[in-house]
């Protein structure tokens, strides 16, 4: 096989990150461009299956107990980064049998660690020119590349320029997602109890699904930083269900909900503390839109042929709940670099057909997660 190009990466996030560390595990150049000035500060928890850390101690070269230390969100406090109570091994995320949760930004500060990354490159146009391809960032140098690779994400610039009918399948849910400092006597008070050692505890009030997770809990006396959830389904003539909204406007429909917050003050602590309306005021609010999509295969087959391969979220999204975003898109990223490795440039076509199924499959389940998160009959109150 002779030699390979260098690789180029939209988006430097957990896929993109990825993508680069296996590329440059196997002798491969990489060099990811990404749109913000520096380091997302990612202050949040995601939930990693156990097939992913396992990817990932492979990836990392890296053993379970300092990847706990470095990336579990309670790892600074000697955790484990259980999602759920400590039931046994049934919890630990490395005996095969339990989800993990990680502080995204710790997580990709390592998988970032000896990679180019580019900042502040904020992608403008593609334009073929011949076997290359010309990549124009703004207020940036031109960059010639033979092969990229877009992991930018459900909002891919490159997706909307190739298949601008393409549209985001909106889902008819109303989603709200806050974050709040928790000092550490009213953790240690009302909330640790109930956690009973796991990271996320969750209940259910008829339709709705509330949720509080913990983003970083470390060994000084600051606190605890958590995040909350409330969603259900949409009802009809729902005013919080806003399809349409702007991407900007995330955080523009707080007062509606704080409008429906006062019922969950029936609740016990802490759900009733976390959804303290005055409380609420001082957070950080936003309005999440649950949306899907799945870029046909022959399209994707289409744009490698061109040198151009998304994967992640950028080719088939699914929702933020019920989802599983990070581990797939990493999935990806592993997949591609051992396609790449083993057979270089010329088939990646090849790598859909392997992938493809798997994605339609992901998209299906992770609907269908989403009803039953929100199912009735699955209510605790």
């Amino acid at each position: 096989m002779r030699p390979l190009p260098t690789i180029h990466i939209i988006g430097a996030g957990i896929g993109g990150l990825t993508l680069a560390r296996c590329l440059k595990n196997k002798g491969i150049q990489a060099i990811l461009f990404e749109k913000s000035p520096s380091p997302a500060r990612h202050h949040y928890g995601i939930s990693l299956q156990p097939r992913t850390c396992e990817a990932l101690l492979k990836v990392l070269g890296m053993d379970e107990s300092t990847f706990c230390q470095r990336v579990a969100v309670d790892g600074l406090n000697g955790g484990r980064g259980l999602v759920y109570p400590e039931r046994g091994t049934r919890s630990d995320p490395f005996k095969g049998r339990a989800p993990f949760r990680a502080h995204r930004g710790r997580l990709e500060a390592v998988l970032r660690e000896s990679l180019d990354v580019r900042w502040g490159h904020v992608l403008g146009d593609i334009e073929i020119r011949g076997a290359e391809l010309a990549l124009s960032f703004k207020e940036k140098d031109e960059v010639r590349s033979t092969f990229l690779v877009d992991t930018s994400g459900v909002h891919s610039a490159i997706r909307k320029a190739l298949l601008p009918n393409a549209q985001l399948n909106i889902l008819p849910y109303v989603v709200f997602r806050g974050t709040r400092h928790i000092d550490r006597a009213t953790f240690k008070k009302i909330y640790e109890p109930r956690f009973e050692g796991g990271n996320i505890l969750e209940i259910r009030k008829g339709d709705a699904l509330l949720q509080i997770s913990i983003n970083d809990r470390g060994k000084t006396e600051v606190g605890v930083d958590i995040s909350y959830i409330y969603s259900h389904p949409a009802h009809q003539d729902d005013q919080l269900h806003q399809p349409a909204r702007e991407l900007q406007q995330a955080a523009d429909f707080s007062e509606l909900f704080f409008s429906e917050a006062p019922k969950l003050q029936e609740l016990e602590d802490p759900i009733k503390d976390t959804f303290d309306v005055d409380k609420m005021r001082g957070d950080r609010i936003l309005h999440w839109l649950m949306r899907d999509i799945l870029v046909p295969s022959d399209d994707l087959k289409s744009f490698a042929e061109r040198g151009i391969v998304l994967i992640g979220d950028a080719a088939h999204a699914t929702p933020i709940l019920g989802g599983g975003g990070a581990n797939s898109a990493l999935a990806d990223a592993v997949e591609l670099a051992e396609w790449i490795a083993s057979r270089g440039l010329e088939d990646v076509g090849g790598f859909y057909e392997k992938r493809y199924g798997e994605w339609e499959l992901e998209v299906k389940e992770s609907e269908e997660r989403l009803v039953e998160m929100h199912s009735v009959s699955r209510s605790s109150l």
